[in-house]
C-alpha cells in the first residue's frame, strides 16, 4: 500500500452496491467522521450528448453521472426519472461497479470539499464474483489516471489502494471475535439476504468450507407476491416494493396505494386481498430459504445478515429456533445512530464492519496510532445523526 504526499488528504470509501441501493460509507483519514453516502440503484447508460447539457441539482445527494472513456452512466434518481435506467437486478454487480464506485467518489468529494484526493476503495462482492476483484482494480486505476468526467470537471483522484471482501465479511468478522473459542467449536452458517440473491456461507470449527449462492432475493417474494395477487401489479414498481417493505413492518396500510381502483370498497377489498397474500408469500419465502439451507449443512448457528432479512425476521427466527439452531441478527452490530443521516440502519451493518476492519489495515498501514473509536469524542453522547455542518473537515492545503 503506497503512502502519499501528506497534503493531499486521503479518502477512504467501503462500499456496497446493493441492488436495492447502492451505499457506502466515505471518511477522510486518519481522523475525519465516517459519513453514510447512498444513491437509488438505478444506472442507465448514455450516449455523450445526453449529458451536454444535463442540469443536475447541486445539493443533490442521490445522483451522478460519470463519463468514463467514450462511454458514459446516469446514476441513481436521475437515471431512473429522466433516462429509464434500472437496477440491473439481472447482472452482476460487477457490470456497473466502475461507474457506480466513480459516483459514489464524486458525491464523496463534494460532501468533503476535495479538489483531489488519493483514494482507498473497500468493495464488498457476493460470492462468485469476488475474484472480478483484480480486473476491477486494474479497471479503476486506468479509469482515475485517464481522468473520469463528472458534471464539476474531472476527478483529480490517485487510487492508492483497492481491496475487495466477501459481502458478509464485515458481520462475519465481528461475531467471530464475540464468539471467541467457540468460533472454532462449532458449525456456523452465515446467511446473506439482498434484494437480488442469497447467499449462504458454512463455517466448520473455524474453516470456510463452504459457500453458495441462489436468486432467493427479495426479489423472489415481490414476483410471488404480484403473480398472487393478479391485479396487474408490476415487480419493477418501486412503490410496490416500499409499500411490502412498510406493510411487513406492521403498517398494512402502505399497501392500499398498491390498489389500481377507484372505489373506495375496490380498494378496501384489494387491500385484504394483499394482506393475505403477503402473509402466505412470506412463509413460503421463508420456507423456501431454510430447505435450500437444510439441503447444504446441519447447523448449531446461524448468522443471519442483510437489508431483505428484516421482512422475514420473526419466520426465519421461528423456523430456526424449532430446529434447534441458535440465531444471531447481524453479528449484534448496530450502527451508530449518530452517523445514520439517511435512516438505513440495519442495511448498513455489514458495510459499517467492513469499514471498521479496513481503518483497521490502513491504521496499521500507516503505523497510526487510533485512540478510541471512529466516533470522535465530542459525538459520543449525542443520540441524534450529526449534520453535515457538524462534521469535521480536513481541506487540501
Amino acid at each position: 500500500m503506497k503512502d502519499s504526499q501528506s497534503h493531499i488528504p486521503k479518502l477512504v470509501l467501503t462500499c456496497d452496491l446493493g441492488a436495492s441501493q447502492t451505499k457506502s460509507i466515505a471518511q477522510l483519514y486518519p481522523e475525519g467522521v465516517p459519513q453514510v453516502i447512498a444513491m437509488s440503484p438505478e444506472v442507465a447508460d448514455v450516449v455523450e450528448g445526453s449529458v451536454a447539457n444535463l442540469y443536475l441539482d447541486p445539493l443533490a445527494q442521490d445522483s451522478a453521472w460519470v463519463g468514463i472513456g467514450e462511454e458514459y452512466f446516469i446514476l441513481g434518481s436521475l437515471a431512473k426519472t429522466m433516462f429509464a435506467g434500472t437496477a440491473a437486478i439481472r447482472d452482476l454487480k460487477y457490470h456497473y461497479a466502475q461507474p457506480k464506485i466513480a459516483a459514489l467518489l464524486w458525491l464523496a468529494c463534494r460532501r468533503f470539499e476535495l479538489s483531489q484526493a488519493d483514494v482507498y476503495v473497500h468493495l464488498l462482492l457476493p460470492p462468485g464474483e469476488s475474484k472480478d476483484g483484480q480486473s476491477l482494480q486494474q479497471q479503476l486505476f486506468q479509469s482515475l489516471k485517464t481522468g473520469i468526467s463528472t458534471p464539476t470537471g474531472r476527478l483529480k483522484l490517485k487510487q492508492r489502494n483497492f481491496m475487495v471482501s466477501l459481502e458478509g465479511t464485515g458481520v462475519l468478522s465481528h461475531h467471530r471475535r464475540m464468539l471467541g473459542n467457540r468460533y472454532s467449536q462449532i458449525t456456523l452458517g452465515m446467511l446473506m439476504l439482498g434484494y437480488r440473491n442469497a447467499s449462504f456461507t458454512l463455517i466448520e470449527k473455524g474453516s470456510h468450507t463452504k459457500a453458495e449462492a441462489t436468486d432467493l432475493g427479495m426479489n423472489w417474494l415481490i414476483q410471488r407476491f404480484v403473480d398472487f395477487t393478479a391485479v396487474g401489479l408490476s415487480k419493477n414498481d418501486f412503490n410496490l416494493t416500499k409499500a411490502i417493505v412498510e406493510a411487513c413492518n406492521g403498517e398494512f396500510k402502505a399497501l392500499r396505494s398498491c390498489s389500481r381502483k377507484n372505489k373506495t370498497s375496490d380498494i378496501e377489498s384489494d387491500l385484504v386481498l394483499f394482506q393475505e397474500s403477503l402473509s402466505t408469500v412470506r412463509q413460503e419465502y421463508c420456507r423456501a430459504l431454510v430447505r435450500w439451507i437444510r439441503n447444504i449443512a446441519k447447523l448449531d448457528e446461524i448468522l443471519i445478515c442483510g437489508g431483505t432479512a428484516s421482512i422475514v425476521k420473526p419466520e426465519l427466527i421461528k423456523h430456526f429456533q424449532k430446529d434447534g439452531i441458535s440465531v444471531c441478527w447481524n453479528g449484534d452490530i448496530k450502527f451508530p445512530q449518530q452517523l445514520d443521516t439517511l435512516g438505513l440502519c440495519d442495511r448498513l451493518a455489514d458495510a459499517w464492519a467492513a469499514h471498521i476492519t479496513y481503518i483497521k489495515i490502513l491504521d496499521a498501514s500507516f503505523k497510526f496510532d487510533r485512540q478510541g473509536s471512529l466516533i470522535p469524542d465530542k459525538y459520543q453522547s449525542t443520540q441524534r445523526p450529526i449534520s453535515l455542518d457538524e462534521t469535521w473537515r480536513i481541506k487540501a492545503g
